[in-house]
C-alpha cells in the first residue's frame, strides 16, 4: 500500500499574517483585500480544475480502492464449514462470500485463519480489503502483526472475517490475492481465487480430530547430523537446556539437538516425530542402551521428518518424551522464523 505525502488543495487555507490586515493607511488595506480576494479566486480555480465533470475527488477515489472495515465471523460456523484441516495444515483459507440478500458472489471474501484461542494481538489481524489494478484487478490484504509482548495461550482455534470489496469481482475470472503481512512483517502470500472458492454457509462441516478415526501415523526413522559444527550446539551444551529444537523445513522437518555422554550408547536415540493436533508435535526417544558411560558432554543432532505437515506460520508446541528416566516431558516452542541451517 503506497503512502504519498498530503499538500494543500481545495478548500485549504493560504497562510495569512495578521500584520497585513492592520496596516494603518486606506493604501495598504486596500491591497491586502485585493490580495485576500486573489488567493480566495486562486483557491475556486484550482479546486474547479482538479474536480473536472465527470473526475472523482481524492476521497470518492479511496473510498472506492478500500473496502470496509473486516466483520468477524463465528468460529462455530467456521468449524462446521470444512476448514479445520485445511488451515491446520496451510495456515489459512480464503474464500468468495455470498450477499446474505441475493446469494450472489464477488462483492465481499472470507478469510480464516488458525491460532491462539486468545485471538486479539495473538494472531494476525486484517485490515480492509484494497483492489490493486485496473481491468484485471487484484484483491490485497494487509494484516496487522503479532504483538510479541502478548501472553497467548497455545491452543488451536478459527478466526475468520468477512471482507467486503471496494467494487464487485467477477468471480468467473481467476482473481490473485495477496496477503500482506500475515506471515510475519513484509511477508507477501499470494494465492488465487476462482469460481469454486465458495464459501457457503451450511456447507459440509469438518470434523474435529477427536471426532475423525484416523490411522495411526508411521514414524520417520530419524537422520543423525554432526550437530558439534552448529553455533547453537555450543548453547545447549553449555546452557541449562540441554535439548533445543528448530525448524529444517518449516512444517516439515524439525532438528533436535541434544547435549550427553560421548559415549553414544549411553545417549537416548528418536523414535520419530509426528503431529499431535494442529499446532503440536510430539517427538519420542527411546531410552538408551549403555552402562558404562563417560561424564562428558557432546552435542547430538537428528533430523526428524514429519509423517504430515503441518501448518509453521504461528508458533509451535514441541513435547519431547523418553530423554530422562526420571524427569518429565521437555517442552519447547518452535516461532515460524526459528529455522536451522544443517552443517
Amino acid at each position: 500500500m503506497r503512502t504519498t505525502d498530503s499538500h494543500a488543495g481545495p478548500g485549504s487555507r493560504l497562510p495569512l499574517r495578521r500584520a497585513s490586515l492592520s496596516a494603518t493607511s486606506p493604501r495598504s488595506r486596500m491591497l491586502a483585500a485585493l490580495a485576500l480576494v486573489g488567493a480566495a479566486a486562486l483557491t475556486v480555480g484550482c479546486a474547479s480544475q482538479l474536480a473536472a465533470p465527470g473526475a472523482p475527488t481524492p476521497s470518492e477515489s479511496t473510498a472506492r480502492a478500500i473496502g470496509a472495515e473486516p466483520v468477524p465471523i463465528e468460529t462455530t460456523q467456521l468449524e462446521a464449514m470444512g476448514f479445520f484441516e485445511e488451515v491446520s495444515e496451510r495456515g489459512y483459507a480464503v474464500r468468495w462470500a455470498a450477499d446474505p440478500e441475493t446469494g450472489e458472489y464477488g462483492e465481499s471474501i472470507v478469510v480464516v485463519l488458525g491460532g491462539s484461542g486468545g485471538g486479539g494481538s495473538c494472531i494476525p489481524q486484517p485490515q480492509a480489503a484494497l483492489l490493486d489494478g485496473g481491468s484485471a484487478p487484484s484483491i490485497v490484504v494487509p494484516f496487522d502483526p503479532i504483538d510479541p509482548e502478548m501472553m497467548c495461550t497455545m491452543d488451536f482455534r478459527l478466526h475468520g472475517w468477512e471482507l467486503a470489496l471496494p467494487e464487485a469481482l467477477d468471480i468467473e475470472a481467476t482473481v490473485p490475492v495477496t496477503l500482506v503481512g500475515m506471515q510475519g512483517e513484509d511477508a507477501e502470500t499470494e494465492l488465487e481465487l476462482t469460481a469454486s472458492d465458495l464459501f457457503v454457509p451450511g456447507g459440509g462441516a469438518d470434523p474435529q480430530p477427536s471426532e475423525v478415526d484416523e490411522a495411526p501415523q508411521a514414524a520417520v526413522p530419524a537422520t543423525p547430523f554432526d550437530a558439534a559444527r552448529l553455533p547453537q550446539a555450543q548453547s545447549v551444551v553449555e546452557g541449562a537446556t540441554a535439548l533445543d529444537v528448530w525448524w529444517i523445513e518449516p512444517g516439515s522437518s524439525i532438528a533436535v539437538v541434544m547435549s550427553g555422554s560421548g559415549t553414544e550408547a549411553c545417549v537416548p536415540q528418536p523414535v520419530g516425530a509426528a503431529a499431535a493436533g494442529p499446532g503440536a508435535i510430539e517427538v519420542a526417544f527411546a531410552p538408551a542402551v549403555g552402562d558404562t558411560c563417560t561424564d562428558d558432554l557432546v552435542a547430538y543432532g537428528w533430523q526428524l521428518d514429519l509423517p504430515s505437515a503441518i501448518s509453521a506460520t504461528l508458533p509451535v508446541q514441541v513435547t519431547v518424551t523418553g530423554t530422562s528416566d526420571a524427569g518429565p516431558a521437555v517442552e519447547r516452542t518452535l516461532e515460524p522464523g526459528d529455522v536451522l541451517e544443517l552443517p
